[in-house]
């Protein structure tokens, strides 16, 4: 009887300490939503030509529109990123993690050490391994954008600690597409 006690115990106490951590996450996803939301209008300020889509999670924000079919579902996009974890409400040079595009990482002197790790990525939705804030976010992007996706933590590496990015970052991808096929 007192084995089955114990037993019961420990299942109420992991199932409080389940409720505590995920009135945790969901405190820390409000709070990212809100900073994620401070980018957005700093981002779109001042331009009309700025856009602004929401997806399941995602913002995109594009900065620079360009022209062609629009990315969809199992289509294939060719781009160069700028990869930021948020850590505030607006984005920090500091706070870059990853980019594959050389003039950019020279901009912002970020130091550059293999230069081989710069060129076009190019991914197939469905197909290739994704975070999935940028799975939902690129469908719709076109040749000659540049935007901005962005998205809370459970859309990026969720408890995984990546490089230098802490668990459960909000992250801003910076992209410049290059090409845009749906065959």
């Amino acid at each position: 009887m007192r084995r089955l006690s114990l037993i019961l115990c420990a299942a109420a106490l992991s199932l409080l300490a389940d409720s505590c951590d995920k009135k945790q996450m969901d405190t820390l996803y409000d709070k990212q939503e809100s900073n994620i939301e401070s980018i957005v209008q700093r981002l779109s300020a001042g331009s009309e030509d700025v856009t602004v889509e929401r997806s399941e999670g995602t913002v995109r924000v594009t900065v620079a529109h360009g022209d062609g079919a629009a990315l969809q579902e199992n289509g294939s996009v060719a781009f160069y990123y700028a990869g930021h974890f948020i850590n505030g409400s607006s984005l920090a040079v500091s706070n870059l993690f990853a980019t594959n595009y050389e003039t950019y990482a020279k901009s912002v002197n970020w130091a550059v050490t293999d230069s081989a790790s710069f060129g076009i990525m190019t991914v197939t939705l469905g197909k290739d391994d994704l975070v999935k804030g940028l799975r939902i976010g690129l469908p719709g992007v076109k040749a000659g954008d540049e935007c901005y996706i962005l998205f809370n933590g459970e859309y990026g590496f969720g408890k995984k600690k990546i490089a230098n990015v802490p668990s459960n970052s909000a992250l801003a991808y910076h992209l410049w597409i290059k090409s845009v096929s749906n065959d």
